[in-house]
C-alpha cells in the first residue's frame, strides 16, 4: 500500500508540473484538462534538433503505458484540480521557480507547447480527459520544452513541487491513501515506470 501511494504521489507531482500556468501563457484553460495534448503541435518546432525523434518516441511509449491509468482518474474531483492542504507560501515559491524555468525554455518549443494545450481543450470529454492522441502530442511537446530549459532549472521546479506534495501527504490533508483504491494499481505502476523512462530520455537530451 505504501509503495502504491508513493506511485500516486509522484504521478501527481508530474501532472501538476506539466499543467502549471507557466507552461501555458495567456487565458487559463479549464482545470479539468490537467494533462492534455495536441496532435500536430510539434510541427511548430521548425528546424527540430537531432534528438527530436528520440523525445517523440519516448512520448509515445509514455502515453501508451499511462493512458489507461489516466482514464481511471476522476478528473472532475477536487484533488485533480489542486493539491489539498498545500501551503500557500510554498505554492507561491514553487510557481516562481516554474516561471523561471519557463523563461529559460526555447521560444519555439514553448510556443509549440502553448498551441498543444490550446488545441487539446477541444478534445476533452465529459470526464475531463483529452484524447490519447492529444495526450501523446503534449507529452512530446513538454519533453522538448523541459529539455530546452536544462537540468538545473528542471530540478529546481521538481524539488519545489515534490516538497509540497510530500508535506501535504505527511500532514494527512493532501493526497488521500484511498485514491489507490480508485484505480488499478498495476496501471498506476506502469504509468510511473513509463514516466521515469521518459524522464531519462529527456534528461539525456539536455545540454
Amino acid at each position: 500500500m505504501a509503495k502504491s501511494v508513493r506511485v500516486i504521489s509522484m504521478l501527481v507531482v508530474a501532472v501538476c508540473f506539466c499543467s502549471l500556468p507557466a507552461f501555458v501563457p495567456g487565458p487559463a484553460r479549464p482545470a479539468r484538462s490537467m494533462a492534455p495534448a495536441a496532435a500536430g503541435a510539434l510541427s511548430m518546432l521548425g528546424a527540430a534538433p537531432a534528438f527530436a525523434d528520440k523525445i517523440d518516441d519516448a512520448a509515445k511509449k509514455l502515453s501508451d503505458a499511462s493512458y489507461p491509468f489516466l482514464k481511471e482518474i476522476d478528473w472532475t474531483a477536487d484533488y485533480a484540480k489542486n493539491i489539498p492542504g498545500a501551503d500557500p507560501l510554498q505554492m507561491t515559491k514553487a510557481i516562481a521557480k516554474t516561471i523561471d524555468m519557463g523563461a529559460a525554455m526555447d521560444p519555439s518549443a514553448l510556443k509549440a507547447g502553448v498551441l498543444a494545450h490550446s488545441k487539446a481543450i477541444g478534445s476533452i470529454d465529459a470526464n475531463g480527459l483529452t484524447s490519447k492522441a492529444d495526450y501523446q502530442a503534449i507529452n512530446a511537446a513538454i519533453g522538448h520544452m523541459v529539455s530546452s530549459a536544462g537540468e538545473a532549472k528542471t530540478l529546481d521546479v521538481y524539488n519545489a513541487w515534490a516538497g509540497i506534495v510530500a508535506a501535504a501527504v505527511a500532514s494527512g490533508k493532501g493526497i488521500p491513501a484511498y485514491l489507490i483504491g480508485t484505480v488499478n494499481p498495476a496501471d498506476a505502476q506502469a504509468a510511473y515506470n513509463a514516466f521515469l523512462e521518459f524522464k531519462d530520455v529527456v534528461k539525456s537530451t539536455m545540454k
